[in-house]
């Protein structure tokens, strides 16, 4: 009878967690959506900000701009800014995104830029140099929130003798669906497809383009965390899910067998009385 307890005991607390996982599900999936609508509304402004800044870039007369000098390979290390998440249970989220990164990285020595617990964990076990982190970002994270870390990495850039800065995260596809994307960030290079077509701006294209170009390269960086949280919470959903799923397929095998030890101890209990009635008649 003991044992028949502990099965049902274990039934109980897998029961408890399946209820907890299904609640988790329905909030990230009610996250994913809010998220998700806000990485629809960046993708075409921000595009539309890159194209603008490209075509001033292409004109010629930004040439001179800090944030376009392609700086000699060998120069100094680069930096790449890794996006991942601060919590967990999102299955395999993090740890695909800085394998990918560790692959790439091989034979070379960036210098990381972290952002999230998870990631700043899993470095902490590499021999990179990290030289930035940055925990519990808003969620959604918000313009401002990007363009504090934007300027972080402006001067990052500009002081620490860097070649070149890149963005690792996931992107947003569909709901449990993600891919892993490096995207260049500094230098801004424009579009190859960048109209260069005669510009008039006022007072000049260069002094518009002081304005554009920040402001082109901080979108950059908040569509990146907006698609890696859009990511996040459909990881979650996903992983959510299959643990409910599991914690539903556990029940039924213990509940099989609870019944089954169950019915070995009626059934023992019965060969004990015929045993005894036989014993007593003989």
């Amino acid at each position: 009878m003991a044992a028949i307890k502990d099965v049902r005991r274990r039934i109980k607390a897998v029961r408890g967690i399946q209820q907890v996982t299904k609640a988790m599900k329905m909030v990230a999936t009610v996250k994913m959506r809010r998220v998700q609508d806000r990485v629809v509304q960046a993708r075409p402004y921000v595009d539309a900000l890159y194209e603008m800044a490209g075509r001033l870039a292409a004109s010629g007369e930004g040439a001179i701009h800090p944030l376009l000098d392609v700086r000699p390979e060998g120069s100094g290390p680069e930096a790449i800014v890794v996006v991942g998440s601060d919590r967990g249970l999102c299955g395999a989220f993090n740890m695909n995104l800085c394998r990918h990164v560790i692959a790439k990285a091989q034979g070379t020595s960036p210098r990381m830029v972290l952002v999230g617990r998870k990631v700043k964990d899993i470095f902490r076990r590499q021999s990179f140099e990290v030289v930035r982190d940055y925990e519990k970002l808003v969620f959604p994270v918000t313009w401002e929130e990007a363009e504090r870390v934007a300027r972080d990495l402006l001067s990052l850039y500009n002081f620490a003798g860097l070649s070149r800065i890149r963005i690792a995260y996931q992107r947003f596809v569909s709901p449990g669906v993600s891919r892993v994307t490096l995207a260049p960030w500094l230098p801004f290079t424009a579009a190859e497809s960048a109209a260069v077509a005669e510009l008039r701006c006022e007072p000049s294209v260069s002094a518009v383009l002081d304005l554009v170009l920040p402001r082109a390269l901080t979108g950059q960086l908040y569509r990146a965390l907006l698609e890696s949280q859009a990511s996040e919470q459909g990881a979650r959903m996903v992983a959510m899910e299959n643990a409910t799923t599991n914690a539903g397929e556990l029940t039924s095998d213990l509940t099989l067998l609870a019944n089954k030890l169950r019915q070995g101890g009626i059934t023992k209990e019965l060969l004990e009385i015929t045993t005894g009635a036989e014993a007593l008649k003989n």
